[in-house]
């Protein structure tokens, strides 16, 4: 199978929390947005520097591919001129159809045959050509009788090629190329440690998609990526209420008490779909891995923003939900950003913020 970890893609999940000094930047190129975080951190404290977001065309990006390489090119170099960076270095990450994440257990003999045993088990799973494929592993543990525990990620090479080249044109390099599940972790453990005895339930909602990632000590044992995010409800109620897309948004997101019952009504069912599709994923976890029960559930992304979302999660899955705030330890200058721009800009934050923690956990 082509492409090794050689290449320098993809998280290792080892050592993710290393610190140092210096400054480390994220960049996440979602469906409808681009969002740059820049942190500097001083032992183990990490404190923001900069944060830039720029809307994508419709259709610059779809289901995570660049499809519209100038458009993104062009909001990357519009971002560039509002923020003085001190590196040119960035992680990025992609997700959803375009790459695989998947544990395997294997028993393999000689430490140093690891990579050709992983890469031949790999072939049965990848859903991609096997010359058009980029790979990388990480050996989460070895036990008993050689058996050994592997996070492999696939994703398509033309997809990381659109990254890197988009990357470049626009003045930057994506040294590191992560998965948005990893980065969601790094967020998360950085912010609220990982609690003993049981597991917590991740969701970003995005625009067009919904990652589920479940951590238990210290590792995602589980992930998945649901095809339904935000613009699902913008569409719905553009559909039934004949509004543009554009008063769809805003009426999902306005003041509850001043939206017509007929839009409550809309997006109360389309909150519970999504809940439960949670629901569906946390159950499946519980029923096949036998890890420690879900304690809770940390919502992040534009979609998660969506008035009454997280009470509607909490009564569906059955267990406390909550927006995940990455700045709940990460500091900033009161003086450049207020505590309530902060909270405006969190749930949208979470993936750029981990990705920013992998880049500087990497230098």
């Amino acid at each position: 199978m082509a492409g090794t970890g050689s290449s320098g893609f993809f998280s290792k999940l080892s050592g993710l929390l290393s610190f140092g000094g210096g400054s480390s930047i994220g960049v996440s190129i979602g469906s409808s947005s681009i969002k740059l975080v820049e942190l500097s951190r001083s032992g183990k404290s990490y404190r923001l520097e900069s944060w830039v977001m720029a809307e994508l065309p419709e259709g610059a990006v779809e289901h995570r591919e660049i499809v519209n390489s100038i458009a993104v090119v062009e909001s990357l170099k519009r971002m560039l001129e509002q923020v003085k960076l001190k590196s040119k270095n960035v992680c990025t990450s992609i997700s959803g159809n375009s790459m695989m994440v998947r544990r395997l257990q294997l028993e393999v003999a000689n430490p140093k045959e690891m990579q050709d045993e992983v890469f031949w088990e790999a072939e049965q799973y990848n859903p991609f050509g096997p010359n058009d494929v980029v790979m990388d592993f990480q050996v989460l543990s070895r036990g008993k009788d050689n058996l050994t525990d592997v996070m492999l990620i696939a994703a398509k090479r033309s997809v990381v090629d659109a990254y890197l080249s988009a990357f470049d044109d626009a003045g930057l390099q994506a040294k590191i190329i992560d998965a948005d599940f990893f980065a969601m972790e790094n967020a998360f453990e950085v912010n609220y440690g990982l609690p003993a005895g049981e597991a917590a339930a991740l969701v970003d909602i995005g625009s067009t998609g919904t990652k589920v990632v479940i951590l238990q000590d210290g590792l995602p044992v589980f992930m998945k990526d649901v095809a339904m995010g935000g613009r699902n409800l913008s569409a719905e109620i553009q559909r039934q209420m004949g509004h543009s897309l554009a008063d769809a948004e805003a009426l999902k997101m306005g003041d509850p008490a001043a939206v017509p019952q007929e839009v409550q009504d809309i997006m109360r069912l389309n909150n519970e779909n999504l809940a439960t599709e949670i629901k569906r994923a946390i159950d499946f976890y519980g029923a096949s891995s036998g890890g420690a029960p879900v304690g809770a559930v940390y919502l992040s992304g534009g979609g998660a923003m969506v008035p009454g979302l997280a009470s509607i999660v909490e009564e569906v899955v059955g267990r406390p939900g909550q927006l995940l705030n990455p700045f709940q330890v990460i500091s900033a200058d009161p003086a450049r950003f207020s505590e309530e721009f902060l909270r405006s800009i969190a749930p949208l934050a979470v993936v750029p913020i981990g990705l920013a923690i992998r880049a500087g956990a990497s230098s």
